[in-house]
C-alpha cells in the first residue's frame, strides 16, 4: 500500500512518519486490496483545546473508500486513535464484503463515488470582517463549497454501511428498490433515517 503523508501548516517528524507507515500499512490485513492511504496532519490553533493535533486518514483501493478523522494531544496519539477507528471500520467492511454476493447489481464492478471538488463558490478573502457570525440572529449560511458525486446503485442497508465507512452523517445514492436518488442520514438516537423521492 502506498502511503502519502502531508502536514498542513504543521511539521511531521520522522518518528511520526515511521509510525504512520508501520501502523497504517498494517491495516491491509483487514482488506488486502487497499492500494493507497492519504494521511493529512493539521493543528487546531485554539490553545483552549487540549486535543489540538488532528489527523485525517483516507484508505482507497478497488472501490473501497474508508476515512477517519480524529484529534489527540499529540501526533502519535492521533495516529493511534485513527488506526483504532479504521480497524473497526475495516472489520465491518470485511464482514460486509464477505456477505455480498448479488451479481444482478454487479457491485464488485462499481467504484465508490469520490467527491470531486469543483470550485470554491466564495473565497475566504471575500467574506467581510464585519459580517454576522453563526451566533448572530441575522446569520444566513452561505454556500462556500460545491462537490460532485457519481451516484451508485445500492440498497439502503449498504448505503448506511458506506456512510459509516466514510465517517459522514449522510450518504446520497440511487436506491435499487426505486431506481431513484435517496439519502440515508444519521439520526440523533444513533440509528439511520432514509429520505426517498415520492413521485
Amino acid at each position: 500500500m502506498q502511503i502519502s503523508i502531508t502536514g498542513r501548516k504543521v511539521q511531521v517528524p520522522d518518528d511520526v512518519r515511521a509510525a504512520v507507515e508501520r501502523k497504517i500499512g498494517a491495516l491491509d490485513r483487514f482488506v488486502g486490496d487497499l492500494e493507497r492511504a492519504e494521511v493529512v496532519f493539521r493543528e487546531e490553533k485554539n490553545p483552549r483545546i487540549a486535543e489540538r493535533e488532528q489527523v485525517e486518514v483516507t484508505l482507497l483501493g478497488h472501490g473501497h473508500h474508508v476515512r477517519a478523522t480524529v484529534a489527540g494531544t499529540d501526533q502519535h496519539q492521533a495516529v493511534d486513535l485513527a488506526v483504532g477507528k479504521l480497524g473497526k471500520q475495516l472489520r465491518k467492511l470485511k464482514t460486509r464484503v464477505g456477505r455480498r454476493h448479488r451479481p444482478n447489481l454487479q457491485r464488485d464492478e462499481v467504484h465508490h463515488p469520490l467527491a470531486r471538488l469543483d470550485n470554491d463558490l466564495v473565497n475566504d478573502t471575500t467574506l467581510a470582517a464585519d459580517a454576522p457570525g453563526p451566533d448572530d440572529p441575522e446569520w444566513v449560511p452561505r454556500i462556500v463549497r460545491r462537490k460532485t458525486f457519481d451516484l451508485e446503485l445500492m440498497d439502503p442497508t449498504e448505503a448506511v454501511m458506506r456512510m459509516q465507512l466514510l465517517d459522514h452523517d449522510f450518504f446520497l445514492f440511487v436506491n435499487v428498490d426505486s431506481d431513484k436518488p435517496s439519502v440515508v442520514y444519521l439520526r440523533s438516537d444513533g440509528h439511520a433515517g432514509l429520505i426517498e423521492i415520492d413521485g
